[in-house]
């Protein structure tokens, strides 16, 4: 393609034409005048047709199909919100219409919740307890202890429903997309058990073959958004739950520790949560103290000591997982540690 003339630049500019749209007439590939000017008549005679509508829907007309089209390659197209895809819609409308959501943040220092993976690594590899494993235990734990967001609002009785159980729910990517499956139970069971439960629901999500039964129930859920790369999010809770806890990516930041700055794994909490079952002030609070340090000193990470594992969140140190631990390593792994330090 070529342009020699600095009028036919100048005519394209004016009229809008993207010169490599435009067909060259001349020998030698060069663009003319008339050349443009006819892309410019197409263009007009393009825009000035109406989108084809069916005689039945009275939809626009679909790629390929006489649709409007753009420069890009782009055209008006409709895509029928059906199955799975329709469901989605349904709940996060129905939240979205019900629920009077609020959302907090609180950065925390994650160096204490990667010493007890790692040091569970060495006690106990074969459980394969990593980061969202933890993050339930912690959610589980303090869910136990203060009940208010394990909860629904019965609109008809007009009343907050707290659950006896725990059944934590996990927002996961499918292959016909948005999936949360629940893991059943999940106070009742050890970190390692947990751990197991989630791998299991989290596969099927994957692979497509969760059941009903896996996908409903659901008392609270866990949402780690971190391994997209993202820091923050404001999550649409999911109905009728009244809370979720979003987890970001950790990375590394700076970070005051007693009063000197150093660099630091750090991730971010967000928790959302129905303003009908608790007020602010509960939440704000909840997340600021339910992933504190316990009151041993940080280099204490190591976590496994004769009969059990642990894990400090702030509201009481919480047994995790019952293993047994080798006697050499005993004296090395004293039951101290930090978990998560909000700054």
């Amino acid at each position: 393609m070529r342009v020699i003339s600095p009028l036919v630049r100048k005519l394209a500019r004016e009229y809008g034409i993207d010169l490599f749209t435009v067909a060259p007439s001349a020998p030698g590939g060069i663009i003319t005048r008339r050349d443009v000017e006819e892309a410019r008549e197409r263009a007009s005679s393009a825009a000035a047709t109406p989108p084809q509508q069916s005689g039945t829907g009275g939809t626009w007309a679909e790629s390929g199909s006489g649709g409007t089209s753009g420069r890009g390659g782009l055209s008006d197209e409709r895509i029928p919100i059906t199955g799975i895809r329709k469901a989605i819609a349904d709940r996060l409308s129905r939240s979205r219409r019900e629920i009077p959501d609020a959302t907090t943040w609180v950065d925390v220092d994650a160096t204490g919740l990667r010493s007890v993976k790692d040091d569970l690594k060495a006690c106990v590899p074969d459980a394969r307890i990593g980061y969202l494993a933890l993050m339930a235990r912690i959610v589980v734990a303090g869910l136990v202890r203060f009940p208010e967001l394990n909860a629904r609002v019965d609109l008809e009785a007009n009343e907050i429903v707290r659950v006896g159980n725990v059944n934590l729910s996990l927002a996961a990517q499918g292959p016909r997309g948005l999936v949360v499956p629940v893991v059943h139970g999940a106070e009742a069971m050890t970190t390692e058990q947990l751990a197991a439960a989630i791998r299991e629901v989290t596969e099927k999500a994957r692979a497509g073959t969760l059941a009903p039964a896996d996908m409903t129930g659901g008392t609270f859920t866990l949402n780690n958004y971190g391994v997209y790369g993202v820091d923050g999010s404001t999550p649409i809770i999911n109905h009728p739950e009244a809370g979720m806890l979003g987890v970001g990516r950790i990375i590394a930041k700076p970070w005051v520790v007693d009063g000197a700055l150093a660099v630091r794994p750090v991730t971010q909490l967000s928790l959302s949560f129905d303003h009908r079952v608790c007020d602010g002030e509960w939440p704000a609070d909840s997340s600021a103290t339910s992933p504190t340090a316990s009151n041993a000193p940080e280099h204490c990470s190591p976590v496994c000591n004769p009969g059990h594992t642990r894990i400090a969140n702030g509201i009481g140190t919480v047994v995790i997982t019952t293993v047994p631990v080798p006697s050499a390593m005993r004296s090395v792994m004293p039951d101290c540690g930090a978990v998560l330090t909000p700054r």
